[in-house]
């Protein structure tokens, strides 16, 4: 009586063990592997983010110091045209001294 408990328990109990604890395995394999995936794209785009971080940073500077160019160069204009109208000024002055002396 021995042989047919034996027989069912090694024929149809020791496989669905071991199909039981091989699926667990495997669940757990893949959930690791899935886990593994998505940590390496997260590590992908924190170093994306940092590098945009960092062009940002870069343009931001640029821009300060187009704006601050920009400010000194419309200064330099305001300069010019003031100047320029005083010798316009100067310039009528000179034509009515000549136009005005004696020939």
């Amino acid at each position: 009586m021995e042989t047919p408990t034996i027989s069912l328990i090694t024929d149809c109990l020791v496989p669905m063990i071991t199909a039981a604890a091989g699926c667990l395995a495997g669940k757990r394999k893949r959930r690791n592997d899935f886990l593994k995936n998505m940590q390496e794209s997260i590590d992908i785009l924190s170093m994306e983010n940092k590098r945009l971080i960092e062009d940002l940073t870069t343009v931001n500077r640029e821009v300060v110091a187009l704006h601050r160019e920009n400010g000194e160069l419309k200064y330099s204009v305001d300069q010019l045209c003031k100047e320029n109208a005083q010798l316009k000024t100067e310039v009528q002055d000179l034509r009515k001294q000549l136009t005005q002396a004696p020939a």
